[in-house]
């Protein structure tokens, strides 16, 4: 449904003054909507195209590097320790200023561990002998979680 406007709102007498401003208030929300999510489509899109490029560069870059790196090394203008070294300096340089990358934990019981300051042990009970033994000496039986000291 459309907005409605001043003449439908007063030749039908079916629709008050407070619903059409409702409707209309509603229409207006959905076209914010709307427009809020083509306008980050067309943002991801455009990243996703920019980092397609980068990729292509980067693979340009890397065949050039290579390509010059054995056109030196075959010429013996240069010698290859020397070229090596050189390269592999520039590497450790490059690499030092970059910025660093945030490492954090990788599972959930990462997390757990990280803010109990523990690691985490699950604690299971022994159907037999109804004792509490960690998760990782248990074995899974027909019945239930047994622990590995009681007989099968």
């Amino acid at each position: 449904m459309g907005k409605i406007g001043f003449w439908q709102l007063l030749l039908d007498d079916r629709v008050s003054h407070w619903e059409a401003q409702s409707i209309n208030a509603a229409h207006d929300a959905a076209d914010h909507a709307a427009s809020t999510a083509e306008a980050a489509q067309f943002k991801a899109h455009n990243t996703e195209t920019r980092v397609n490029n980068m990729a292509r560069e980067i693979v340009f870059l890397r065949t050039a590097l290579t390509v010059l790196v054995k056109t030196l090394k075959d010429s013996k203008v240069l010698d290859e320790r020397l070229l090596d070294a050189r390269l592999e300096a520039a590497i450790e340089e490059a690499t030092a200023s970059l910025p660093k990358l945030p490492t954090g934990p990788v599972s959930m019981n990462e997390v757990l561990a990280s803010k109990q300051g523990t690691p985490v042990s699950v604690k299971l009970t022994c159907i037999r002998c109804r004792n509490q033994v960690p998760a990782s000496s248990t074995l899974m039986s027909q019945d239930g979680p047994m622990c590995e000291r009681c007989p099968a």
